[in-house]
């Protein structure tokens, strides 16, 4: 039986794809299935046949990351599913080493590689890099990377260490607890979906964890481009629903009113810089977001039901203050130079 089924949404890149196959032939000391989710493209075919072993699943339409890894998982057979963009490559050993850290601890319920950088694999991606955090007010941010401020790995971060959340691009999980969870929110479209995910899999009292001797590299931006309106639109959108979705309603009455704020002054901030464009996805997100208050209060009812850990403890997992403020006005760049204390 397969130790590992490996899920590639895919919406067009025949060179991309290629490279993402090569680095899963590579790997070593593992047994893989490997199910590649076509998401409309004319290329997948034509380059899974130079590989053994690989599936797809083929959509004549883009089904979005959350709808393609969902189709992924239920059609995968084994324990354990490792989510794996198509324009990202694991190294030989890294999924061996990916297994071993699952293996180790029923409790653990997902894992990540370090995440580098395709173009420089001596910096961190953007995406989770050595480990993704989140604050009181639903800003992402990783070791290894706040905001625009990307770090050398010189291996500051090699330890492994448990995590709040690691990115899609490459993320393992166990795939009873994917679907028990309820797998990727197909509201979110793409962005966050896996953040969402991870904080329902610790509202069940599971833990997910950074391991620092593996890594992935990864291009980032090919399907949906850097600072393109769409890309900021979702992430603002998005990460104001994981608030409404995972957060109890004191926790949200507390946060939610500070996050709104927070976000109405970078959209100012934005003007005055003129990066109207991220003024823009700003203001539409929230107005997305008040349209839909509701229909989210209504969702959330089924992320509630699985609840087994207390906001008290949720909120020991989360970064203490607000990483923006830090960032920015307190001028602290560095995952370090927030977690001072540590």
């Amino acid at each position: 039986m397969n130790e590992v089924s490996v899920i590639i949404p895919h919406a067009g890149g025949r060179e991309i794809l290629t490279e993402c196959l090569a680095g899963l032939a590579s790997s070593v000391g593992v047994s893989l299935e490997t199910i590649i989710v076509d998401n409309g493209s004319d290329d997948a075919e034509e380059v899974a046949r130079a590989f053994s072993g690989v599936q797809i699943l083929r959509f004549p339409c883009m089904l979005g990351f959350s709808v393609a890894c969902n189709k992924g998982v239920e059609a995968a057979t084994a324990p354990l599913v490792f989510l794996l963009n198509n324009d990202a490559v694991v190294e030989p050993d890294t999924i061996r080493r990916l297994v071993t850290a699952m293996n180790s601890d029923p409790a653990i319920a997902a894992v990540q590689p370090k995440i580098l950088s395709y173009a420089d694999p001596q910096k961190f991606d953007y995406s989770s890099a050595a480990g993704g955090e989140l604050d009181l007010y639903g800003y992402p941010f990783a070791r290894g990377r706040l905001f625009d401020h990307i770090e050398s790995d010189e291996g500051q971060y090699d330890d492994d260490r448990d995590c709040f959340w690691g990115a899609g691009a490459a993320l393992m999980v166990r795939r009873e607890l994917y679907l028990s969870a309820g797998g990727l929110a197909e509201i979110f479209y793409a962005h966050m979906e896996e953040i969402d995910l991870q904080w329902r899999l610790h509202l069940m009292g599971y833990r997910v964890r950074a391991i620092g001797n593996c890594s992935v590299r990864h291009r980032g931006a090919v399907t949906i481009k850097s600072g393109s309106f769409l890309k900021l639109y979702l992430n603002h959108r998005n990460s104001l629903a994981l608030l409404v979705r995972n957060y109890s309603y004191g926790s949200l009455a507390k946060f939610l009113p500070i996050r709104l704020i927070l976000d109405g002054v970078a959209a100012i901030y934005a003007v005055f810089c003129g990066n109207f464009i991220h003024s823009a996805a700003i203001l539409r997100a929230n107005c997305w977001f008040f349209v839909r208050f509701f229909y989210l209060i209504r969702l959330r009812g089924a992320v509630q039901r699985l609840r087994v850990v207390p906001d008290s403890l949720i909120r020991k997992k989360l970064y203490n203050g607000s990483v923006v403020w830090d960032f920015f006005y307190r001028k602290r760049q560095t995952w370090r130079q927030l977690h001072w204390k540590n």
